[in-house]
């Protein structure tokens, strides 16, 4: 597994860079085909913050931590992804057998089932019109509603995309590759 760090300011130093790829590499071991593993961190008034996104098996894990300490801020994001990677890996191993297949996946062979995992429940279904809009109107929209995401077709990509607003108060988009 490649674990690559984007630093911005340059201020990661040798030894933590290899302690960055130390503790990250432990994720590997949650799947049968890891690609990579990205790090970025980045320095504020705050301290250190880390991003970590870990793209495997077809899947996108991502997980951000600060702290004043970047070897702590390591260790904060990287638990935190271990975390998430146990439960998924329970949830898969839990509906595989559910469908009442005996023989597991090879990804899913190790088991963490000791662990009691809250089913997700759903509350509330929506449906909604997709409406072809700019991105700009989607935003417009997405304030008259007052939410934190809005769901929307993408007149210039015909596509669905997502429009979010971000803990900074700018805008991200989410669009599907093609």
């Amino acid at each position: 597994m490649d674990v690559l760090v984007r630093n911005a300011e340059g201020n990661v130093n040798a030894q933590d860079r290899e302690y960055a790829a130390k503790k990250l590499g432990r994720l590997d071991r949650y799947f049968n085909a890891a690609q990579k593993v990205e790090m970025v961190h980045r320095e504020d008034k705050s301290g250190h913050r880390i991003e970590i996104t870990v793209f495997a098996d077809g899947l996108t894990v991502r997980g951000e931590e600060s702290d004043l300490d970047l070897r702590a801020a390591i260790d904060r994001v990287s638990d935190k992804l271990e975390t998430r990677l146990r439960k998924l890996k329970g949830r898969l191993i839990r509906s595989h057998r559910k469908r009442g297949n005996h023989k597991l996946p090879p990804a899913l062979e190790e088991d963490h089932s000791e662990e009691e995992e809250a089913h997700i429940e759903i509350r509330e279904r929506k449906q909604f019109l997709l409406k072809p809009m700019s991105p700009d109107e989607a935003a417009l929209q997405m304030e008259m509603v007052d939410h934190p995401f809005y769901v929307f077709k993408n007149e210039d990509t015909n596509a669905v995309a997502v429009l979010y607003k971000r803990r900074d108060g700018r805008y991200g988009l989410l669009e599907p590759e093609a």
